[in-house]
């Protein structure tokens, strides 16, 4: 009778929530308020309705709801859009959890809450929802604003914080934060390099049997093992489940694999909301409600605040940034599941269910009311803003835009970023690959292999394996540094009288302290003795000695196949655009993504102002803004810089808006190194021969950097601020494609001598 009752409860809660559902999008509301309410009416604690006979096999069941609801989250948070949303939108997210998090910390020392409470109250404040913004901003018709899509983006971003701070709880209480979040992202760096080295190798395998079925059954068991895998780790099951999402995000088959989990993901995270509505006491809420009011003033002034600040940090426009951290006041789903983990941990008091319920429905009820108003409301705090704050807001934002011009002349730091970024990956993976080698020992010593050998020997041949495989990043760890510390050397020789020799050896030598302090941290030094490792330390240098090459061989191969998992993101890209195309044979036309560089010309205007149909004959038939994509928008939509527009036209309709665009305003950034490349340019007459070089200001005008100077044969590298134009000079500038096609315009636009 057990499984009749089970298939009797699932049948009553879906049907429950079915019916809730529907009933709140009459509303207008979000579906999970209804799943919330019909939760607290079947549940144990509002008789006569309680029809739910088990309770605590339907948590069983929210538990898979919830790994099919992070896996969800995770598919729409692929890497590469991770990227594209840009560095500033990822720091004014983490500053913005920063500040709700001591904020919080410092309600709750004035109330007298515990510090562990305070974390998991601070987490459920953290993250928005996503949907009930984006409904809003649709309703309003404010989708196309520039502070509409920073909100958007961060809330998305908000995403990963809440995964974070979720496995943080949900370890908490043995160690410190710092060293939790060390760990963690071991753990992480591990997992998804592992992961996008083997998943899609399979993946690709079961797509080749022509089989949906079976690529849906094999990924949803990959789901399952990463999220066990996640709390054998110590960590919750959302975080494994998000990493593999956000992992299959980055390949082919993530349409494929969306679709077929959709079903599976509605179905289970209505349980998981249901189950969380049946925890709820309603007569609890009688004795708390000062508090939920309480909270919800607080959390309507905190988040604008907190979030609002920081976008201007980070140089957003204080207007902008105040008005997308109104916009981020409605707290989402991950307010539940925190304070789910919270009570379950009995950390905070069962009556922290409808506290969260209550200011998080009181939340995304007010959103409307709050974006409806948000002019009145930033009036009103201008007016009140002393005059002394705008002025440091002002210099402080006068202060970035100098620091951006003077990115050019930090030459060493863009030629060494990446360097520095791949060895802390390769740190990342080495130190997982140390720190979990105790719990992957135990699963090594239960395989039918090690029963054939001794204790020690199993030890040993298991730390020598792991050795190996720390080799090859530790290997390739190395020849970065080795970069980096000519890099540095050069530096030396042309800024300062310290010989480049001993800055290189110095910087290798502290390089090499520096990480044997750090392997023998990592390493589990008390599972063997030192003997044992003697003997592992000197294998391991034979094998470099001797195998050295291959070493090289296998870590380029290994990024090879993680560079082709990009790649196959990108194909699908082109096929997409294929698709547009299909039904266009015998016409002229393509499809053509094309960005707008930093500081263009065009930046800040509307379609209709621009005139793209009429002077150019394209059509912008889709932009991707921040990881968010606008399809056929309207006249009146602003194009703003890093946007991707997908143009739609002849190919000389689209060269020559690209030519256009591509203009740089005179207060343009220098070059990104990434995507930099050295060419010759030729000076012809204009006003600027004669002029100095640092009269001219070339990288300030147009972001390159002249380099080198071809004077009738006579070579000059790095022309000094005093050497002048002439007439006829072969320029060797570096700069990006787009700022040096402005210089090029810039050259030609200066008219010349009257003769």
């Amino acid at each position: 009778m057990d499984g009749i009752n089970l298939i009797q409860d699932l049948a009553i809660v879906l049907l429950g929530a079915g019916a809730a559902g529907a009933l709140c999008k009459r509303f207008g509301l979000s579906v999970i308020v209804g799943y919330l309410l019909a939760g607290i009416i079947l549940g144990p604690h509002t008789p006569p309705f309680s029809f739910i006979l088990d309770v605590g096999r339907i948590e069983t069941l929210s538990q898979i709801g919830l790994v099919f609801l992070m896996f969800a989250i995770g598919l729409g948070l692929s890497l590469t859009k991770l990227q594209k949303m840009g560095l500033s939108t990822l720091v004014a997210t983490g500053l913005g959890a920063f500040f709700v998090l001591n904020l919080t910390q410092l309600l709750g020392t004035l109330l007298g809450w515990s510090p562990i409470q305070s974390l998991f109250i601070a987490g459920m404040f953290m993250c928005s929802s996503s949907a009930v913004i984006a409904k809003v901003f649709k309703d309003l018709n404010l989708v196309h604003e520039r502070y509409a899509q920073k909100a958007l983006a961060i809330t998305v971003l908000e995403d990963v914080v809440a995964v974070v701070m979720l496995a943080v709880l949900g370890s908490q209480a043995t160690a410190g934060v710092g060293s939790l979040l060390a760990g963690m992202s071991a753990f992480v760096v591990l997992l998804v390099m592992t992961g996008l080295f083997f998943i899609p190798r399979l993946l690709r395998r079961v797509e080749a049997k022509a089989d949906p079925e079976l690529q849906t059954i094999v990924v949803a068991g990959i789901l399952f093992l990463m999220a066990l895998m996640a709390v054998k780790a110590g960590y919750s099951l959302a975080l494994g489940a998000f990493l593999l999402g956000a992992i299959v995000a980055e390949m082919p088959q993530k349409g494929s694999v969306e679709k077929a989990f959709f079903g599976m993901r509605d179905m289970f995270s209505s349980v998981f909301f249901v189950s969380i509505g049946m925890m709820i006491d309603v007569r609890l809420m009688v004795d708390v409600w000062p508090l939920i009011l309480g909270l919800l003033l607080f959390t309507l002034i905190v988040r604008p605040l907190a979030t609002g600040f920081a976008m201007i940090l980070v140089g957003t426009p204080p207007y902008e940034a105040r008005r997308a951290g109104l916009a981020l006041t409605p707290l989402g789903e991950f307010t539940f599941v925190i304070a789910q983990l919270g009570v379950s941990k009995a950390v905070l008091p069962p009556q922290w269910y409808p506290v969260a319920v209550g200011v998080s429905l009181l939340t995304v009820l007010l959103a409307p009311l709050v974006n409806r108003h948000a002019e009145t409301v930033l009036r009103v705090v201008e007016k009140a803003e002393p005059l002394f704050m705008r002025r440091i807001v002002g210099g402080y934002h006068d202060w970035l835009a100098q620091f951006a011009n003077l990115q050019g002349s930090h030459a060493w730091w863009q030629l060494s970023k990446k360097r520095v970024l791949q060895i802390l990956l390769e740190a990342l993976l080495v130190t997982g690959l140390l720190s979990f080698s105790g719990a992957l020992l135990e699963v090594f010593q239960k395989s039918p292999l090690a029963a054939t050998l001794t204790p020690l020997t199993v030890k040993l041949t298991f730390f020598t394996l792991i050795g190996l495989l720390v080799l090859i990043p530790l290997f390739a760890i190395w020849r970065n540094i080795s970069v980096l510390a000519m890099i540095f050397a050069e530096l030396a020789d042309s800024r300062t009288r310290i010989p480049g020799p001993i800055v290189e050896n110095s910087f290798k030598v502290l390089s090499s302290i520096v990480i044997a302090y750090w392997l023998f941290r990592i390493a589990p030094v008390a599972s063997l003795s030192n003997w044992s490792w003697l003997t592992i330390v000197v294998v391991l240098a034979v094998v470099l000695v001797i195998f050295s090459r291959r070493l090289i061989y296998w870590h380029s191969k290994w990024q090879g196949s993680l560079k082709d998992v990009f790649a196959d993101h990108q194909a699908v890209e082109m096929h997409r655009q294929r698709l547009w195309m299909q039904d266009s044979v015998g016409w002229e036309i393509n499809i053509q993504q094309f960005a707008i560089p930093e500081h263009a010309a065009c930046a800040g205007r509307s379609i209709a102002e621009l005139q793209i149909r009429s002077r150019f004959g394209c059509t912008v038939v889709e932009i991707e803004r921040q990881g968010h994509a606008i399809v056929t928008p309207d006249p009146s939509t602003i194009i703003y810089p890093e946007d991707r527009l997908l143009l739609l036209g002849k190919p000389e309709q689209i060269d020559a808006m690209r030519a256009e665009f591509c203009r740089i305003k005179p207060d343009g950034k220098s070059a990104d190194f990434d995507e930099a490349r050295l060419e010759r340019v030729s000076v012809p007459v204009c006003s600027h021969v004669g002029s100095s070089f640092a009269e001219l200001r070339i990288p300030f005008h147009t972001g390159v950097l002249v380099v080198g100077i071809d004077r009738a044969g006579d070579k000059i590298i790095n022309p000094a601020g005093e050497e002048r134009l002439v007439e006829g000079d072969e320029l060797l500038v570096l700069g990006s494609p787009e700022q040096i096609r402005g210089f090029e315009m810039w050259l030609d636009d200066a008219p010349g001598p009257d003769v």
